[in-house]
């Protein structure tokens, strides 16, 4: 993958989750904006350029894949292919290249959509599967925990060492890839942190359930009058249907996120889809 494949990158996922949506009768999401992929991109290229891969045919890309490494942590960050070039092998192909780069890792960790033919792929690289639910709707009588405060980037040290304790591996600068991205931090000090943006709880990290509980309810009071949206709740994160279902949010069955070797305990904790 070069710099100049980002925007390509871009429209072929745009395209690839537009038709997930189709196939699954799901209204599709509103794309997201290109600068948000030529961040994603641009940061996968300077810290795992082994990691990052296209697929092109007739000089198009047709598909992407983006494999990453954080402190021995590997994680499958995107993987792609436009509708008309899927089961060609194209997928099977470029997930091979983002897996290889996995070799040395602690542990692996890949966050699936409920395509079977991702959650297929997934299971015959030997991970655990972990079905998970989502929670989404407008969140009602939910406010702001007094002890949970906005966070900045003097909280990164405290990033570190949640995410150590929960996942192995710290997300370091990839925090802040997500505040650049619009995203609001929320911290509960010495306990954990949580990022929102649009709604969306975009990650969220504590040391023990109760602090995780009341970071969510941040998330939820933060959404304000908007949709909210919590995914990747696994049965290792019980703690997280309470708060979603006393703010009046609906449960759905989603993808599922498959684990396997050294990811620490990965809980009490919601990762994030691109950093993982």
């Amino acid at each position: 993958m070069e710099a100049r494949d980002a925007d390509a990158v871009h429209y072929v996922s745009v395209a690839a989750f537009a038709d997930l949506a189709r196939r699954l009768g799901e209204p599709p999401e509103p794309p997201p904006p290109v600068e948000g992929a030529r961040l994603r991109v641009g940061r996968v290229q300077g810290t795992d350029p082994g990691g990052a891969w296209v697929a092109e045919r007739d000089g198009e890309v047709v598909g992407a894949s983006l494999g990453i490494v954080r402190e021995g942590l590997w994680g499958l960050s995107l993987l792609v292919v436009r509708p008309d070039a899927q089961s060609s092998g194209i997928g099977r192909e470029l997930l091979d290249r983002a897996h290889a780069y996995a070799d040395g890792a602690h542990g692996r960790v890949v966050l699936a959509s409920p395509d079977p033919r991702a959650l297929r792929s997934y299971a015959r690289l030997g991970l655990a599967m972990h079905p998970a639910v989502r929670a989404l709707g407008r969140p009602r009588n939910v406010a702001m925990p007094p002890e949970v405060r906005p966070g900045t980037r003097a909280d990164l040290p405290l990033t570190v060492l949640v995410d150590r304790a929960v996942r192995g591996a710290a997300h370091g600068e990839d925090v802040g890839a997500l505040l650049d991205l619009g995203g609001r931090m929320l911290v509960l000090d010495e306990r954990g942190y949580a990022i929102v943006r649009d709604g969306t709880v975009r990650i969220l990290a504590a040391t023990d359930e109760a602090a995780a509980a009341t970071l969510l309810r941040g998330c939820l009071a933060a959404a304000g009058p908007s949709d909210a949206l919590v995914e990747w709740i696994t049965s290792a994160q019980g703690w997280a249907i309470a708060p979603c279902l006393d703010a009046g949010l609906d449960l759905r069955m989603d993808g599922a996120v498959f684990l396997a070797g050294d990811v620490g305990p990965f809980a009490p904790y919601l990762p994030n889809g691109a950093y993982l």
